[in-house]
């Protein structure tokens, strides 16, 4: 990689984020722009493709500017986002509706069909995933019903990766660890399931074609370069979903290997050498050939700290109010003096998979102020992470090597309450932009610079998280009494769902 540097966009749920990195596999520059959320009746949650765009745009000159480098020194760009965002585009590029990104849980009626129509156990058979709102079949289905004029238009469905791609080279693609979850792909294969196409009522030929997250789809066109500064011809490979780029930056490579990433969502994945067809959780191709993610995690876990400070925290500078957040858990003993905290602001997929499940806090007391609110929201997602890793483990999926990254990951009391919750050693990644950094090492591979995924781990670095095994004992005996929560309340989350008001 020596002179040559490599873009890396990242397309999240709350922002759009590209990195600059060196011939050495150093970051040295980062720009970020967030982007919106509109919530709608039914669970509606979409987002504008357009803002997507003009972020990356925006974001990918400021690094450009800021590291004084040319677009003549850009060997390739790579990206990677946010999972199972449906925009439908029609002929000529133009977007037919919103995307609708994975915590859209409107297509209800779409998931019942399904369920009736093709039934979990064929779609455990073929896809390996759960049927669920989320997933881009059921809210295919739901934009045929409700949009069949622009259905009719539609002339590609597209991931937000899938996206980007499309606006820097002008060609539709679909990432292969995107395939998972659109629920109409055969996760062995690696390509469309023309039966569950069939079955789902849909039709293959608005479905891109799969490429290997490393293959280059295209290269920059004239447009994509007026509007991103990138010189036209530059490679770009056809990314990943932002968690397996999270993985491949924290050296997760073969069988056993495992990873936390934590940003809007907290998920625990573990590299298999087959996909875990479990019906319960997330399986997807890992970006390293004959490698799946097999993963679930806290639909909200990060957001539910970012809600904290939205609501509770206004008083704070933006630019140290997560600082001070981290300061007050500090002061809490482990355990938060018995206050726990339900992470499913949103509902929750995996394990419970219930989308009218809320958080909830329990146990609270009038010795509880915010910095024990703060602390459980903490211990909650590191709580629902030791079950979703118990459940991948009794899948075979059992994690040998744990590793953690994100935006999470720059708090360092979370990081010690995760590694005394979970109980075995934890890892640090040493770069606080692991996917970014796996988004760069995959480019580098798909772009030749580097010869094998195994060559990209020269550039990792990782440090213990410390443990107080006192700590590990009282999470213990908490966890036991956590884990009851959700059975307890779970026909009270289902009326007040049903509730009118």
């Amino acid at each position: 990689m020596d002179k040559q540097y490599i873009i890396s966009v990242d397309l999240g749920t709350s922002s759009c984020k590209t990195a600059l990195f060196n011939g050495e596999g150093v970051m040295v520059g980062i720009a970020s722009r967030e982007h919106k959320t509109f919530f709608g009746e039914n669970g509606a949650a979409e987002q504008d493709p357009n803002e997507w765009w003009r972020g990356a745009c925006e974001t990918i000159r400021e690094v450009l500017w800021k590291a004084g480098i040319s677009s003549q020194q850009i060997a390739v760009v790579g990206i990677d986002s946010q999972s199972s965002a449906m925009i439908p585009i029609g002929r000529d590029g133009e977007i037919l509706h919103n995307a609708m990104i994975w915590t859209d849980r409107r297509a209800v009626m779409e998931k019942k069909w399904i369920d009736i129509n093709v039934g979990q156990e064929i779609l455990t058979q073929i896809n390996g995933n759960r049927n669920d709102e989320s997933n881009i079949a059921p809210k295919l289905k739901w934009f045929k019903n409700n949009c069949p004029k622009h259905y009719r238009h539609t002339y590609k469905i597209l991931n937000a990766a899938g996206f980007l791609a499309y606006k820097l080279t002008g060609i539709f693609s679909c990432n292969l660890s995107e395939g998972g979850l659109t629920q109409l792909f055969d996760v062995e294969k690696g390509e469309w399931s023309g039966e569950l196409v069939k079955a789902c009522e849909l039709d293959m030929d608005k479905l891109p074609l799969i490429y290997q997250c490393f293959d280059v789809v295209g290269n920059i066109t004239a447009q994509a370069g007026d509007n991103t500064g990138l010189l036209m011809g530059t490679p770009v490979v056809a990314g990943a979903m932002d968690a397996v780029s999270c993985g491949l930056g924290c050296g997760i490579t073969k069988e056993g290997d495992a990873f936390i990433t934590g940003g809007t969502v907290t998920a625990l994945g573990v590299c298999t050498n087959r996909p875990v067809r479990s019906g319960s959780l997330h399986v997807y191709h890992h970006i390293v050939p004959g490698t799946w993610c097999n993963m679930a995690g806290v639909d909200f876990g990060g957001g539910n700290y970012r809600w904290f400070r939205d609501k509770f925290m206004q008083e704070f500078n933006s630019d140290s109010v997560y600082e001070e957040m981290n300061r007050m858990a500090e002061k809490v003993k482990a355990g938060a003096d018995k206050l726990l905290f339900l992470p499913t602001l949103v509902g929750q997929r995996c394990p419970q998979w219930d989308g009218s499940m809320k958080g909830v806090f329990f146990g609270i007391s009038p010795n509880h102020g915010r910095e024990h609110f703060l602390r459980a929201i903490m211990e909650g997602n590191a709580l629902t992470v030791r079950e979703i890793m118990e459940l991948l483990g009794k899948e075979g999926a059992v994690a040998k090597k744990l590793r953690i990254a994100g935006g999470i990951a720059k708090s360092n009391i979370w990081m010690k309450i995760f590694a005394e919750v979970l109980a075995r050693p934890l890892y640090l990644a040493e770069c606080e932009e692991a996917t970014a950094m796996g988004n760069m090492i995959n480019a580098a591979y798909g772009a030749g610079i580097l010869n094998s995924f195994q060559d990209g781990k020269k550039y990792l670095k990782f440090e213990p998280v410390s443990v107080e095994e006192a700590n590990a004992e009282k999470y213990d005996r908490l966890y036991g009494i956590y884990t009851k929560l959700y059975p307890a309340m779970e026909e009270q989350f289902r009326e007040l769902a049903a509730l009118q008001l």
